[in-house]
């Protein structure tokens, strides 16, 4: 139904953003955010440590976020020693970023990124650097080197550091999860695991520039379990601990976690058992609910400017399943939307978008194959850009895929971009 034009735009579209990383994924490397920190216009030079951002990085960039600046330096310590200093003047404005520092350099391990600078012209404020590097799949496998402590004399009279502060757990709530997920304004599936037997701690990896989340939601099928902890990773090493646990009964979601503020998110760990006398495993599913901020600003600087928007339901093989999702609150609306398919083909019956001023647009998809890494569309919106309040889709796995992951599994996302 498509003509030439079409088609090859929607097949570059999709080397953007299928599965919801940079274009760069198709080359096996992408751009990942190692670390952010305030850039004060009263200070000439500031330090991002960067040494416990898991894996190795090939050339590095500096985004801007805030005032403009003009940068004399950028000084890069890397883990065995090595210094690179990027001599050149980088007037670096909001919303902009660096040419690749470093570009040459094959995978290290980098420690420290020090930045020299002043105020560029009409500077208010501070500027908020984020410091991005390319990093392949190899690359993100990497393990640091272990650095050996050095030797320092004892003190006459040590005194043991203070413990850290225990936090105090409280019991989660919980309801029943609507249609068997954690759908709520803007939540979207970060990441999932399945429970055996005893007590399971997992490390859940979260893909890279998926959005900054200012809360979680923990989604429960198949068995009960007992949640004994969560701790959430921040791209940048940071690692918060979260006050809850408690029992959460197969088909119920929690309430929202809170992140006191809004973060990319790098990896969960969460320790959990599963009820006695259970059989089979416990499906455990992770939902972020995106943050304001990023859906209506910060996001138009990753991924070409296209948002993850709703994360569809998980769809079986026996008939057609209805999804409908609202979608986070933003003010600047959207142009263009396309679907993105996981792990297994889908097919797609139609996407029907709800707009904020009562209309809506119903878009069909022909019951047509929709394979992951080629996605549906993009599709224009009438009369855009224009705000959406929902989305709602119809679509079913399809049965013969012999690319699939897994053997029932298929997540539909549905994103936007302005």
């Amino acid at each position: 139904m498509f003509g030439k034009s079409l088609a090859a735009a929607i097949l570059a579209a999709a080397l953007i953003v299928a599965g919801g990383l940079p274009a760069a994924q198709a080359q096996k490397r992408g751009l990942v955010r190692m670390a952010e920190k305030d850039a004060p216009l009263k200070a000439s030079e500031i330090a991002i440590d960067t040494s416990k951002v898991r894996g190795s990085f090939s050339e590095l960039r500096l985004y801007n976020l805030g005032a403009p600046l003009l940068i004399s330096n950028v000084r890069v310590v890397y883990s065995d020693g090595s210094v690179h200093n990027e001599k050149r003047t980088i007037d670096l404005r909001k919303g902009e970023r660096t040419k690749p520092i470093d570009p040459k350099r094959e995978g290290k391990f980098v420690d420290e990124v020090v930045i020299t600078y002043k105020p560029g012209e009409g500077a208010t404020g501070a500027g908020i650097i984020q410091v991005y590097g390319e990093q392949s799949a190899k690359d993100a496998r990497a393990e640091r080197p272990a650095k050996s402590a050095p030797k320092v004399a004892a003190p006459v009279n040590p005194r043991a550091p203070a413990p850290a502060e225990p936090v105090t757990k409280r019991a989660v709530s919980t309801s029943k999860s609507p249609q068997g997920r954690c759908v709520g304004e803007g939540n979207v599936l970060l990441t999932r695991a399945n429970v055996g037997f005893g007590t399971d701690r997992d490390r859940l990896a979260v893909p890279n520039n998926l959005g900054k989340f200012d809360a979680i939601r923990i989604c429960i099928s198949d068995n009960d379990i007992d949640l004994i902890d969560v701790k959430v990773a921040f791209a940048g090493g940071q690692v918060v601990e979260l006050p809850y646990a408690g029992p959460i009964k197969a088909g119920y979601r929690t309430e929202k976690l809170g992140l006191k503020g809004d973060h990319f998110i790098d990896g969960i760990d969460i320790t959990y058992k599963r009820k006695e006398n259970a059989n089979g495993t416990a499906g455990v599913e992770i939902w972020g609910e995106l943050s304001e901020k990023w859906i209506d600003q910060e996001s138009e600087l990753f991924n070409d400017g296209w948002v993850r928007l709703t994360s569809g339901n998980v769809v079986g093989f026996v008939g057609f399943e209805t999804d409908r999702s609202p979608v986070r609150t933003h003010k600047r609306g959207f142009s263009q939307v396309r679907v993105v398919v996981k792990d297994r083909d889908i097919t797609l019956d139609y996407l029907d978008l709800i707009f904020a001023d009562g209309s809506s647009q119903k878009i069909s998809g022909e019951r047509k194959r929709v394979e992951p890494n080629v996605g549906f569309g993009p599709i224009k919106v009438q009369g855009g850009p224009k705000v959406i309040k929902e989305v709602e889709a119809r679509y079913r796995s399809r049965f013969f895929d012999r690319t699939a992951k897994g053997n029932d599994r298929a997540t539909v996302e549905i994103w936007g971009k302005r």
